[in-house]
C-alpha cells in the first residue's frame, strides 16, 4: 500500500526487497527489481543535494551510501558516491577513485 501512495519512497522499496519482493499496483517486483528501484530513488535524492526521508535528513553522500548499500551493482550509485568524494559502505572505506 505504501508504494501505491508514494512510489518514489526508497525506504519502502528497500523494505520490500528485504521481504524478497512483492506486488505493487498489480505488478510483481523481484527482490532485485526492488533493490534497483530503491537505489534509483536514493540516487535521485543524492543528485538533488540530499533531503529528508521519513523524518530523517540525509546528505548527498549519505544518499549514495544508501544506494550502494541496497544495490551494490548500481553504477550510478557508485559514480555519485565518487563525485561526493567517496565514503564508508558496510564497514569498508572507498575513495573517489575506488568508486570509479
Amino acid at each position: 500500500r505504501a508504494l501505491s501512495l508514494d512510489p518514489k519512497n526508497a525506504c519502502t522499496w528497500s523494505s520490500l526487497a528485504t521481504e524478497g519482493g512483492g506486488e505493487v499496483d498489480g505488478q510483481n517486483y523481484s527482490k532485485q527489481a526492488c533493490q534497483s528501484k530503491a537505489a534509483t530513488e536514493w540516487c535521485n535524492l543524492g543528485a538533488g543535494g540530499g533531503g529528508e526521508v521519513e523524518g530523517q535528513s540525509y546528505t548527498s553522500t549519505e544518499c549514495y551510501i544508501k544506494a550502494v548499500s541496497v544495490d551494490p551493482r548500481s553504477a550510478s550509485a557508485w559514480c555519485g558516491l565518487g563525485v561526493e568524494g567517496g565514503g564508508k559502505v558496510r564497514c569498508n572505506s572507498y575513495s573517489s577513485k575506488d568508486c570509479y
